[in-house]
C-alpha cells in the first residue's frame, strides 16, 4: 500500500470509494472484504463503516490531493477492481469516473494498471514457488 501519508479524512475517503468499487459488480468476495480490512488497518481507521451517500464527498476530498497522491489512489483503486481476478465493466466505469475526477492522464493510468497486473503476476509466481513440490531428483553439490 502506498497511501501512508493520508490523514484520517483522506483515508476514510479512500476507503469509501474502495467500498463503492467493491460493490460495483454486485459480488463482494472474501478477498475483497479482507483487502478492505487490511487497508483500513494500515490506514489506522479501525471503525470504518461504508456510507454510500458519502461517495461524492469522498471524490471531492481525493480530488484535492497532489498529483502523486492522486496517482497512488488510482493505482490502489485498480488493485481493488482486479483483486477478485477480473475487472467488471461497472468497475471500469467507476475507474474512468475516478480518473476524470482526479484529472489524471489516461496514459499514466494505463501505466499504473499495467504495474498492478505485473505485481499481481509476481505474487502468483511467489505463491506457486512457495507451494511447489520439491524436484524429483536431488542434485548433491
Amino acid at each position: 500500500m502506498f497511501l501512508h501519508e493520508f490523514d484520517r479524512i483522506e483515508a476514510e475517503a479512500f476507503l469509501t470509494l474502495a467500498s463503492e468499487l467493491i460493490e460495483d459488480d454486485g459480488i463482494i468476495t472474501a478477498d475483497e472484504d479482507a483487502m478492505l480490512a487490511e487497508y483500513a488497518a494500515a490506514l489506522g481507521v479501525y471503525d470504518f463503516v461504508y456510507d454510500a451517500a458519502a461517495c461524492a464527498a469522498a471524490r471531492d476530498t481525493l480530488a484535492q490531493l497532489n498529483e502523486v497522491s492522486k496517482r497512488k489512489v488510482y493505482m490502489e483503486m485498480y488493485s481493488f477492481a482486479v483483486c477478485d481476478g477480473f475487472e467488471d465493466p461497472t468497475e471500469r466505469r467507476s475507474l474512468n469516473m475516478l480518473r476524470e475526477c482526479l484529472e489524471l492522464d489516461s496514459h499514466i493510468c494505463t501505466l499504473l494498471e499495467t504495474g498492478v497486473r505485473d505485481l499481481y503476476g509476481v505474487y502468483e509466481q511467489i505463491e506457486a514457488a512457495l507451494g511447489a513440490e520439491p524436484a524429483p531428483v536431488k542434485v548433491e553439490g
